[in-house]
């Protein structure tokens, strides 16, 4: 099974709702979350797109998408020290 238009949508907003503000890394981490849900329902049809969201988003562990959010900050960061040297 394959997620749907209105389906990408929701694990943007969910992104969005979860404080990642940066487009590009919405459109990873939306990239990461549909395939690990396409990969449950290959193993698990009949589970639901708000339970297969979950399971997911449980594994970036307690702080969610958090760390992700500050290793791309402290990326930036280097990247802009860098250029300015």
């Amino acid at each position: 099974m394959k997620l749907t238009k209105e389906q990408i949508e929701k694990l943007y907003a969910f992104t969005r709702k979860h404080y990642v503000v940066h487009y590009d890394l919405q459109t990873e981490l939306v990239d990461h979350l549909s395939n690990g849900i396409e990969g449950q329902w290959q193993q698990i049809p009949k589970l639901s797109f708000d339970d297969a969201l979950q399971v997911e988003f449980k594994k970036f562990g307690v702080f969610g998408f958090m760390d992700v959010v500050e290793k791309r900050q402290k990326a930036i960061e280097q990247t802009l020290q860098k250029n300015t040297f």
